[in-house]
């Protein structure tokens, strides 16, 4: 089970279809962390324009109540004028209970400007919002807020604006109001093609009687270049700042990738190489009179450590190589090494043969110094020896013969102490331990 997991991760880990699915959502969570903050921005932006526009209407409402109900021009000319002092300010429009206009003033500049770019006087461009938007505020000022915040004239950005306010209502809905709306914000304009008109937005106020009945309009029109600048200006920060996060993810995925393609290949390359020597290292002989035990545990970096046991009239003849270096080179250098071993034939001593393996192995692809121990053991228990940078076998209850220079034999079978030693200097250097340990030891069978 556990290697079937490891498969399907390694399989996963390489699959370019999901190496893609992952950068898609990295991006697609970049791209929506930072256009939430454009959006963020620009919604500000937007609403200090309300409330700009909301707090002149108000004001202006108030101001007007006298002049609204004495028709009084030259005091409505007087009040507007305060309010021309905006240079955002391009139309002042006031009406009667009726709908009818009294006063109205258009910023000349401003309105010729307009009808040059438009082919259409400012006012008869937007008569039938004006009318619309001033009857509504009257006869039922309720519904004309509903129609604002469902107009189909939004743009997308308002849309999404408005998602997240209702998404927020539904958490946490606002207080009902009882009271009638007195002031309305109109940005959600139409052109003459029925789409969304951003030049201009425009504030409404009731001027209501004593007891609240509503007595008039009024209605100032804002020139929104500035606040288009803006929004334009945070669009193209958005924008910058999206293609340059997600292009620093692309770059870091892609270039992240190789590099775990790399560490794959690796891990790949040092399991070739442990299960190599594992496949190479032979079973302990079974031998009259003699029990063999062998313990081996692997370098956490793949160390090139390698054995073998063969018998001959009786004999038991043990090589222990340790090719220098460590990872997948002195792996397979370590496997050459015993296959020339197991080609040249026994010499008369111990030393004889080390001396021919170590000539044989410095003509070999990955020839690199090795350290070496060749020991024979007679029937009877009679030992004979060559080591070259391994420590020297061990005589006792036991012959033990290791690459742990601390090796100390205990009592048990041969096995349990190959185990124990093996075990120990695990213990003492780690479960990471950066050099292979083998220990070998031989006893009198009984």
């Amino acid at each position: 089970m556990k290697k079937r997991l490891e498969a399907l991760a390694d399989r996963v880990s390489r699959s370019p279809q999901v190496f893609l699915a992952v950068v898609i959502v990295l991006c697609a969570i970049e791209v929506a962390v930072d256009w939430n903050q454009a959006l963020f921005e620009i919604n500000v932006l937007r609403t200090q324009q309300r409330q700009k526009g909301e707090n002149y209407a108000d004001l202006l409402r108030k101001a007007a109540e006298s002049a609204v109900a004495a028709y009084d021009w030259d005091e409505l000319e007087r009040l507007a004028a305060g309010v021309f002092d905006d240079d955002e300010v391009v139309y002042v429009r006031v009406s009667d209970a009726n709908g009818n206009l009294i006063y109205d003033r258009l910023r000349a500049q401003y309105g010729a400007a307009w009808e040059k770019a438009h082919q259409k006087a400012f006012r008869e461009y937007f008569r039938h919002a004006l009318e619309r938007d001033t009857l509504g505020l009257l006869s039922d000022p309720v519904k004309l807020r509903e129609r604002m915040q469902r107009s189909r004239y939004r743009d997308l950005l308002q849309v999404l604006a408005d998602g997240q306010r209702r998404l927020l209502a539904g958490f946490s809905p606002p207080p009902p109001s009882a009271e009638l709306p007195r002031v309305l914000f109109q940005d959600r304009l139409a052109d003459d093609a029925g789409l969304p008109q951003r030049e201009i937005s425009w504030a409404l106020g009731a001027v209501t009687l004593e007891g609240g009945d509503p007595d008039g309009v009024v209605l100032i029109a804002f020139r929104n270049d500035k606040l288009n600048g803006a929004i334009r200006g945070k669009l193209w920060k958005g924008l910058a700042v999206t293609l340059f996060f997600v292009g620093l993810i692309l770059v870091q995925n892609i270039f992240g990738r190789r590099d775990k393609l790399r560490l794959y290949d690796l891990e790949a390359g040092i399991r070739s190489a442990r299960e190599a020597i594992r496949g190479a290292l032979p079973k302990p002989p079974e031998l009259a009179g003699l029990e063999v035990g062998v313990a081996f545990a692997q370098a956490e970096r793949v160390g090139g450590a390698i054995y073998d046991l063969r018998v001959a009239d009786g004999t038991l003849e043990v090589m222990v190589a340790v090719p220098e270096g460590h990872g997948v080179d002195a792996a397979f250098a370590s496997v050459a090494l015993r296959e020339l071993w197991l080609r040249l034939p026994a010499r008369a001593t111990p030393e004889e043969s080390g001396r021919e393996l170590v000539a044989a192995f410095a003509e070999a692809p990955h020839a690199r110094p090795i350290a070496l121990l060749i020991a024979r053991v007679r029937p009877g228990g009679k030992l004979a020896w060559f080591a070259d940078g391994l420590p020297a076998p061990l005589e006792g209850a036991a012959i033990v013969i290791s690459t742990v220079p601390e090796a100390k034999a205990t009592a048990g079978s041969a096995q349990a102490i190959a185990d124990a030693i093996v075990a120990a200097a695990v213990k003492r250097h780690g479960k990471k331990h950066p050099d292979d340990f083998v220990a070998i030891a031989i006893r009198s069978a009984g």
